[in-house]
């Protein structure tokens, strides 16, 4: 092996970290998203949600679409 064919991880070995921070911060963000979604439902009284139709029961089928969509 000569000077010039020094040996580097391949790309997609340098890659593999990079996507997981990429994956992590998308799951930070829609988290979050979740957890204020459910925390602005659960301040609704139950007049409210007849109100808008919705029950205690759809907060989490809520929260995760808006957690897919941030």
């Amino acid at each position: 092996m000569s000077m010039n064919e020094a040996v580097f991880a391949p790309a997609s070995l340098l890659d593999t970290p990079r996507r997981l921070v990429a994956d992590f911060s998308v799951w930070r963000r829609q988290y979050a998203a979740y957890r204020n979604t459910m925390h602005e439902l659960t301040k609704l009284d139950d007049r409210d949600l007849a109100d808008l139709g919705m029950s205690r029961a759809d907060f989490h089928y809520l929260a995760k679409q808006s957690a897919a969509k941030a």
